[in-house]
């Protein structure tokens, strides 16, 4: 299988960290989004990544799909849980951690498109948002014990918002918990570089 990212993607990341948990080996083709590949436009319509092309041919996106799909390969270290009130809490917890890269990301790219003219409630109403994310998953970090897609996702976002907008580093409870998480092998593994 080949999975069709960027380095910096904090949603191949989970997709990523996920594989390696597993035990299942990706092929990475580092895309350019600027100059899109055939490949990857063949594969998804949107051209976005992260992007699994199967062996079969079949393509399978977004990340919360292709972690979903990943995690059935085999029985290695549940990441997923497969019944309810469980599964759906992890699902719920990769939603947020989603809404909050994403969050991220339109913050970033409003700066980068306009450094000197950016739209200053857009980025004040952004950061604040971040920091509302922060207490709520600071509140419910017992809910996030367990290493599997919650918690991966979690730490992902934090780790993209840390890369790209390092003025909104988490602390206290919070950063204690994003150092410790950030230990684990395919996190450390997957850390976003420049």
């Amino acid at each position: 299988m080949k999975l069709l990212y960027t380095k910096r993607s904090p949603y191949a990341r989970k997709v990523k960290v996920i594989a390696i948990e597993k035990g299942i080996s990706l092929e990475y083709i580092d895309e350019d989004l600027q100059k899109k590949s055939r490949v990857l436009l063949n594969a998804n319509p949107l051209g976005k990544v992260p992007t699994l092309l199967l062996d079969n041919g079949q393509t399978v996106f977004d990340s919360p799909v292709i972690c979903q799909y990943i995690d059935n390969l085999n029985d290695q270290k549940i990441m997923i849980p497969r019944f309810e009130p469980k599964r759906l809490e992890v699902l719920k917890w990769e939603a947020m951690a989603d809404d909050l890269t994403t969050t991220a990301i339109n913050l970033y790219m409003e700066k980068i498109r306009h450094p000197h003219h950016f739209h200053k409630d857009f980025i004040s109403t952004g950061e604040r948002n971040i920091r509302l994310a922060y207490s709520y998953i600071e509140e419910n970090l017992g809910k996030l014990k367990e290493f599997n897609l919650a918690s991966i996702a979690v730490a992902s976002a934090i780790g993209y918002i840390h890369f790209r907008l390092p003025h909104l580093k988490v602390e206290g409870n919070l950063a204690s918990w994003f150092e410790e998480i950030s230990k684990t092998p395919s996190m450390f593994q997957t850390i976003p570089v420049a």
